[in-house]
């Protein structure tokens, strides 16, 4: 007898979850696009245990009838195509037939749904199994409950991290979609909690309002630029609005959320020389491309596209920016940098805080998890500076001499001229303090005469709801204020020089850009020097002469003078051998 089988559908269903699911956010995806695929006006979302436990999709779209309703269970059965011919011009979000299947392989899953016209239908299954079919009442429209997601497939269900980070992707997910489908409405909860709730909007515009907040709105420019039968229209920040990931960077075509690598150099290229290494613009640019141009069915998620013509679509995305940034005109392209931030060395971490600084006043308390881990017991404890004349600076005074173009300061050395990045001078002083306040126990704060709110998306209120210890810990006194809306009353006495609204915003896009796989090491470090960027001294600020002496000292008593917490240069020795060898004086 031979060996090969026609696999079991189940097993097959289950194959190609791996594909279509790989999380619960992918649930969320596949149930919101068949509601918009059936032209519902509103979609509300539900879930508990970060999606695992339940997640609940309901619509007022078109419905299904009951036979509908039994046979979209079925691998490959859809109403969004009827032949091959109809790959080539898809319009719809969903037409491979597998989702469906794919979700109920792996939970159990109730869809309750009617077309208004008769009574509704309930269909509940069981990993891919029918349990039964039945008459329900329901309005137009359908609901689909998810249940014990992944309870057949373990393997896959420990890879998933905690509730909070996979709701924060399920919240991220919807605010894409959302952003693309301003004229219906949307809520999203999370174990009864209001995470979001979009009404209907006029516009793209509005809707991306509804969830960036008025504020920084206001510092999006409306982007539009065509090139034959290609359109891209949108929103791209001001270069006063960044980000330190590209979380935020929102990417659509012909309706569909999309991620694509030459879109984003084409993004990077437009913001080369308006924003510095590791920052990011915010944009939501919505493409639209004849069908037959672009090819959808890529991958079994659907995220990915291929272009016809990509050169065309990048350089099309690449001038409608540098139009709208009033730098309309031919760029090079640029060679994709390094992005990441720089590792810091053994011995940077926090070490476990000591006991007796709890409950002092005007200290943070250390409560939060990743700051009471212990360390190896080699890295020092001490709060104290460390003393100047390390490494390339023992015993080399340095004395500044001016500033230049308000950005960077020169000093003389014994040796030669030194040219120092104020900025990323700064920035390294601050982080450097941060730290040993931490060390020490406590973080020094300073309350706000006046509190600030900060308008977030979902996936940041989440964002803010897994770190809220953590950031406590680190000085910032935050509270929810509303819906979508945080409060800050009080802040590290270090960063008092910082813009709270976009600090606290930076740094809970450090945490919804951490991977647990990183480590909390990481996490603490990405956190610390977000916030000393916040804090430090910007380019083009005029320093007197002595504050241009307290940086230049400050940092000659650090551990790593060298560089920023980010991994940039911050200063750059030119030697007076170098000098007498330029002007031929050897």
């Amino acid at each position: 007898m031979g060996t090969i089988r026609v696999l079991d559908p189940n097993v097959a269903n289950q194959i190609a979850a791996g594909e279509v699911i790989e999380r619960p956010a992918s649930v969320v995806k596949e149930l919101v696009e068949n509601a918009l695929d059936a032209r519902a006006s509103r979609i509300d979302v539900a879930v508990e245990g970060g999606g695992t436990d339940r997640i609940l999709v309901s619509d007022d779209g078109s419905g299904l009838e009951r036979d509908d309703a039994v046979l979209a269970f079925e691998r490959h059965a859809t109403s969004k195509i009827r032949s091959a011919s109809d790959l080539q011009a898809i319009r719809s979000y969903g037409f491979r037939g597998e989702a469906l299947p794919s979700i109920a392989s792996v939970s159990s899953l109730v869809l309750t749904t009617s077309t208004g016209a008769a009574q509704g239908t309930r269909v509940r299954l069981r990993a891919g199994r029918v349990l039964s079919v039945e008459p329900a009442a329901h309005p137009r429209g359908a609901t689909v409950s998810v249940e014990g997601l992944f309870h057949n497939a373990p393997a896959r269900r420990k890879f998933l991290r905690s509730p909070a980070t996979e709701t924060s992707h399920i919240a991220s997910i919807v605010t894409r979609i959302a952003a693309v489908s301003p004229g219906i409405a949307f809520s999203l909860k999370s174990g009864g909690r209001d995470l979001a709730a979009w009404p209907a909007a006029g516009d793209y515009r509005e809707r991306v309002a509804q969830i960036v907040g008025r504020r920084e709105s206001g510092l999006l420019l409306d982007v539009e630029r065509r090139a034959g039968a290609l359109r891209v229209t949108g929103l791209g920040s001001a270069p006063a609005l960044s980000r330190s990931t590209s979380a935020d960077q929102n990417l659509f075509v012909n309706g569909r959320p999309i991620r694509d690598r030459r879109i984003l150099h084409a993004i990077q290229a437009a913001y080369a020389t308006l924003l510095p290494r590791g920052r990011y613009p915010l944009v939501y640019l919505f493409l639209e491309i004849p069908a037959e141009q672009v090819d959808v069915n890529v991958h079994p998620a659907k995220a990915e596209v291929r272009f016809l013509r990509p050169g065309v679509v990048h350089d099309l995305v690449r001038e409608a920016l540098l139009q709208t940034l009033g730098l309309g005109r031919p760029v090079q392209d640029l060679t994709p940098r390094a992005t990441g931030i720089a590792e810091p060395p053994p011995g940077e971490w926090f070490v476990r805080p000591n006991p007796r600084g709890a409950g002092e006043p005007g200290r943070a308390t250390s409560g939060a998890p990743f700051l009471s881990e212990t360390v190896d017991q080699h890295v020092p404890s001490s709060t104290a500076a460390p003393p100047p004349g390390r490494g390339l600076f023992e015993g080399v005074p340095l004395a500044p001499l001016a500033q230049f173009r308000d950005t960077y300061i020169l000093a003389s050395a014994p040796d030669g001229l030194v040219i120092l990045d104020q900025h990323a001078a700064h920035e390294r002083v601050l982080y450097e303090r941060f730290l040993a306040e931490s060390r020490s126990g406590g973080v020094v704060t300073q309350r706000l005469l006046f509190p600030v709110t900060v308008e977030v998306t979902p996936a940041e209120r989440v964002a803010f709801e897994e770190s809220h210890p953590s950031l406590r810990a680190l000085g910032l006194s935050i509270a929810p204020f509303g819906e979508n809306t945080l409060i800050v009353d009080e802040i590290p006495a270090l960063m008092s020089g910082a813009m709270i609204d976009r600090l606290v915003r930076e740094l809970l896009g450090e945490v919804l850009d951490w991977r647990q796989s990183e480590g909390m090491e990481r996490l603490r470090h990405r956190i610390v020097a977000s916030a000393a960027c916040h804090a430090a001294v910007k380019a083009n600020h005029p320093l007197d002469a002595p504050r241009m002496r307290a940086i230049v000292d400050d940092l000659l008593g650090t551990a790593l003078p060298m560089t920023c917490p980010h991994g940039r240069p911050v200063l750059l020795r030119l030697t007076l051998d170098r000098l007498e060898k330029e002007f031929h004086r050897t």
